[in-house]
């Protein structure tokens, strides 16, 4: 394989990689401390999408300032939903299950009657090329990788140096140890179902801007945040980092060799797979 032809494969892997592991994250960290699989997890990322599109196009606000206010503008709306949905089922699986699977259909059938079905796109804040080292690469690719990278960059800042981030750990391995030690549960649960969802905002609007946005684009998301948490594990965010990479990546040199209907093939497969072989998934924990 040429280097010329290498280089882009790679970077496409990379960028879808970045955001697959945005969406992922919020999905895993959703579960692994308040034990609630979120069907919704893909609309709130649609959510972000239309969010942007907004700030975009009718106030015309500059790119830089309108992707994080539409991330954190979703996170903030979560909170309804969280509050008079999910609180009362807090690890209660089969019915928050159910509770968010009805969730995701509102939202869903909400963003149709808002926005119609058809597929738009985002106004273009980035429609260059940018050279380097020889290799030409589209700069709105270029600054979804920036921003992804730097987001999950932040997270991890977040969760393993502030005292926020401590709870969230100490709730994830011992709810009970975590109350013993005065930790506030259901605000952390708060915490979590926020920055869950705002992950997932930005990581839609990054969708969003490198495809195109529609109501029913929150499946893909969802679709690919489920392939990634049970390659790495549920409930595991090293898991979600490494499914992300490996989905990612796999994703783009199967479309470039054999096409978009053998990668999905490809992804379903290994899914079966490993949940035959290893249900736990990489670097998840087997229950029990």
């Amino acid at each position: 394989m040429s280097v010329s032809l290498l280089v882009p494969i790679l970077f496409t892997g990379v960028s879808l990689s970045a955001i697959y592991i945005l969406v992922a994250l919020g999905f895993t960290l959703v579960f692994g401390i308040m034990r609630v699989v979120n069907f919704a997890h893909g609309e709130f990322a649609m959510m972000g999408g239309f969010a942007l599109l907004f700030l975009l196009d009718r106030l015309a606000w500059p790119y830089w300032l309108a992707l994080p206010l539409a991330a954190l503008m979703v996170g903030v709306a979560s909170l309804l939903p969280e509050r008079f949905v999910f609180r009362r089922l807090y690890g209660q699986e089969l019915p928050s299950m159910i509770a968010a699977l009805g969730l995701s259909v509102v939202l869903a059938e909400g963003g149709i009657i808002l926005f119609e079905v058809h597929e738009r796109s985002l106004p273009s804040a980035f429609s260059g090329l940018i050279h380097i080292g020889g290799f030409t690469f589209p700069e709105d690719r270029l600054v979804v990788v920036a921003i992804a990278l730097a987001a999950l960059a932040a997270f991890w800042l977040f969760v393993r140096f502030t005292r926020i981030g401590l709870a969230l750990r100490t709730v994830a391995q011992d709810r009970e140890i975590a109350e013993a030690q005065g930790i506030d549960t259901r605000a952390t649960y708060r915490v979590t179902f926020f920055l869950a969802t705002t992950l997932a905002a930005l990581g839609g609007a990054l969708f969003a801007q490198i495809y195109a946005l529609s109501p029913l684009m929150g499946q893909v998301p969802l679709m690919k945040a489920f392939i990634i948490v049970i390659i790495g594990g549920l409930g595991s965010v090293p898991g979600a980092a490494l499914g992300g990479v490996l989905l990612g990546m796999s994703e783009s040199f199967l479309n470039t060799f054999y096409g978009a209907s053998v990668a999905q093939f490809a992804s379903f497969g290994a899914i079966i797979l490993l949940l035959v072989l290893r249900p736990w998934g990489l670097l998840g924990r087997p229950e029990g």
